[in-house]
């Protein structure tokens, strides 16, 4: 088992540090942190089915097989002995990249997923026992919010034989809409409510529906890392309605957002009044 390391810090009004850490590469799934997890398709061809992230692994696999690798990578991946042995650590919380399939599966994760919300609710009773605290982070949105593997789905990947493939030249975030290459820029925004913002207001409304009364939750990020091609100011629109939620459900849970790679103190001045910041961090990813 590996726990990643990331650059969030947690603060309160008290700006009390915290010892934390990541629980990457369980339930969204990384080659980099579980290499051998896709050890099965080193050979394979475009055509028989290449898995490299939670969506093309569910693809490949389909979802009875996929299934099954994945059930077996939750019981095994992290288990009571590495919670309990955290907690002897001295770790006081950790955060826990999920997918918005947990609640709304759609595409190759339908049945592949099964389980998924029984097994986080598992980690969530386990932390409780060992008196860690839980920050629930969206790693993976519908459509991609950045493109990469850690979305849940490399977005744009395009196949040059069968052997070959590109995808950085394409990449983008296509979970606010359309982005449109050329023009550098969204070609509009969804407003459908199984797509972009509405799909992952209800989302997050689904969530905290399970797990915002939980004793180990501590704090919730509604999206990890939205791409430095995002608009802004739908992302803070979002990110306002998204803390309402969950603030409606359990006020006490601290509301976390990431800075969507714009480290300017003007990008978020306004984004809640200086009132209005009770409960509210910034997470902020420096690679």
């Amino acid at each position: 088992m590996k726990y990643t390391v990331a650059s969030i810090l947690f603060a309160t009004v008290s700006a009390k540090a915290m010892v934390g850490t990541n629980i990457g590469g369980w339930q969204v799934l990384e080659p980099w942190i579980t290499p051998s997890l896709f050890y099965r398709f080193l050979g394979k061809t475009q055509s028989e089915g290449v898995g490299m992230d939670s969506w093309s692994l569910c693809e490949a696999l389909g979802p009875e097989e996929g299934n099954r690798v994945m059930r077996a990578h939750w019981d095994a991946w992290v288990t009571e002995d590495h919670i309990k042995g955290l907690s002897e650590r001295e770790v006081e919380i950790v955060r826990l990249p999920i997918g918005d399939w947990t609640v709304k599966p759609y595409g190759p994760y339908v049945g592949c997923m099964d389980g998924a919300a029984d097994k986080i609710m598992w980690f969530m009773d386990t932390c409780s026992k060992y008196n860690i605290k839980v920050l629930l982070d969206i790693h993976a949105q519908k459509g991609s919010q950045n493109g990469f593997d850690n979305s849940g789905q490399t977005s744009n990947l395009t196949w040059i034989d069968e052997n070959n493939f590109s995808h950085w030249p394409g990449n983008a975030g296509n979970w606010m809409g359309p982005f449109n290459l050329t023009e550098n820029a969204y070609d509009y925004i969804y407003t459908d409510e199984d797509k972009g913002i509405q799909w992952s207001l209800d989302v997050v409304s689904k969530l905290m529906a399970l797990y915002g009364q939980h004793p180990a939750l501590y704090a919730f990020e509604p999206v990890n890392e939205p791409w430095w091609g995002s608009d802004y100011e739908v992302l803070k629109s979002f990110y306002r309605q998204a803390r309402t939620i969950i603030r409606d459900v359990n006020p006490n849970v601290i509301f976390t957002f990431h800075d969507g790679f714009d480290f300017s103190a003007s990008r978020w001045n306004d984004l809640f009044a200086d009132d209005d910041m009770e409960n509210v961090v910034i997470d902020t990813h420096f690679y």
